[in-house]
């Protein structure tokens, strides 16, 4: 007997997935190998594909041919499991499951094995189906870019991300790289004896500010309003009565569809050029960004999102599209794989990652219904641009 979708979602959360690059992350291989094995006992075709070591991507198939591929992704992965207590241990009260990774995104996997399920016992189901698990979407979003440069036979994709079964179009990419100033070391009796690394730090972050802020209010999308920038992170020093010899900022610039990284790591290098023609004795340097994701947009006239739109109408729920700030593995396989995408599941966004993180499971029992028209949708819109 198969299982209901509250008893999957409450082995998945019971599976330690947190990101192996995180403190105790046990990683994603148990999670993928009880995809897989799932996705063998219905029938499906299953692959794994190594991103990292001992942290695969799976991806299971339902084909038969001659109908359009959708594939449905998730990711693995979760935040840490602390502080959350119990946070293996799903609990279910007043009409919500409790967990790590029941919003962020167990919810959505959930839902789209019992697709994966429904698919394999009807054969004239309307689609062939690639279910996805992918790694590493916490940190780097490896797995999503592995994925998209398989240059995989698929329509389109469902990435799922708890969107409160909101159809999102669009979100900002982003843009992270280091910045570091270098000093001399020197004892704080005698700082003249030193350079302050620290010191310097203020003078680049001023001169970064003056120079991105004032064009980012100049930009604008309908979806998701003007591009940002911040700094998340310094580091600096090793001692309060030591000079400090280097200190290193993280920074991040948040992206508009059209926004090229390039020309804005240009415009961030312009401005340190003025920085050291200014301020000879500052010595600066920028790294390499250690993230550079696209931001995207989906068409609304795409059939995907068309087929998205057609399963909320049908359900009674709001069908007019939204865009994100944050960012998902779409990026990657609509930025990189070029392949049509909606982000769309269960839960709420402002659960995910929380010390009581949970997922509403009427929401939850809602999105099977919901994927399937989708299907049926998107199988049906494809046939008629065919």
């Amino acid at each position: 007997m198969s299982l209901t979708v509250r008893e999957r979602l409450a082995e998945l959360v019971a599976i330690n997935s947190v990101n192996a690059s995180l403190e105790d992350g046990a990683g994603e291989a148990e999670l993928a190998e009880y995809v897989g094995d799932a996705a063998r006992a219905l029938g499906a075709d299953v692959e794994l594909h190594e991103v990292l070591p001992g942290r695969p991507n799976v991806l299971a198939w339902i084909r038969r041919g001659g109908r359009p591929t959708l594939m449905l992704e998730c990711h693995l992965d979760t935040v840490a499991l602390a502080p959350m207590p119990d946070a293996l241990q799903p609990r279910v009260a007043d009409g919500r499951m409790h967990g790590r990774g029941s919003a962020d995104p167990k919810g959505c996997l959930a839902a789209m094995l019992a697709v994966l399920e429904a698919a394999a016992g009807d054969p004239d189901f309307p689609v062939d189906l690639c279910l996805v698990g992918a790694a590493d979407e916490e940190i780097v979003m490896r797995g999503s870019r592995a994925l998209a440069r398989m240059d995989l036979a698929v329509d389109a994709v469902v990435v799922g991300e708890p969107t409160q079964l909101r159809i999102v179009v669009a979100q900002k990419g982003a843009v992270r790289w280091r910045l570091r100033t270098r000093g001399v070391a020197a004892h704080s009796a005698t700082p003249e004896l030193g350079h302050n690394a620290i010191f310097d730090m203020g003078p680049a972050i001023a001169m970064l500010r003056g120079s991105i802020e004032p064009s980012l209010s100049e930009a604008s999308h309908p979806l998701l309003g003007s591009p940002t920038w911040s700094v998340g992170t310094i580091r600096g020093g090793m001692s309060v009565n030591v000079v400090p010899d280097i200190c290193e900022v993280e920074c991040e610039r948040r992206t508009l569809p059209g926004e090229d990284s390039a020309a804005i790591l240009a415009e961030v290098d312009r401005a340190l050029d003025r920085l050291r023609a200014e301020n000879p004795d500052i010595r600066v340097e920028r790294d390499d960004p250690f993230v550079d994701l696209p931001a995207i947009e989906t068409p609304p006239e795409a059939p995907i999102v068309r087929a998205a739109r057609d399963a909320l109408a049908a359900a009674g729920r709001p069908t007019e599209v939204i865009g994100v700030a944050y960012a998902t593995d779409a990026a990657n396989l609509v930025g990189l794989g070029h392949i049509p995408a909606v982000v769309l599941g269960p839960g709420n966004i402002a659960q995910a990652h929380t010390d009581n993180e949970w997922i509403d499971l009427a929401e939850l029992e809602a999105a099977v219904p919901i994927y399937m028209d989708l299907c049926r949708a998107f199988g049906g819109h494809k046939a008629a641009r065919a």
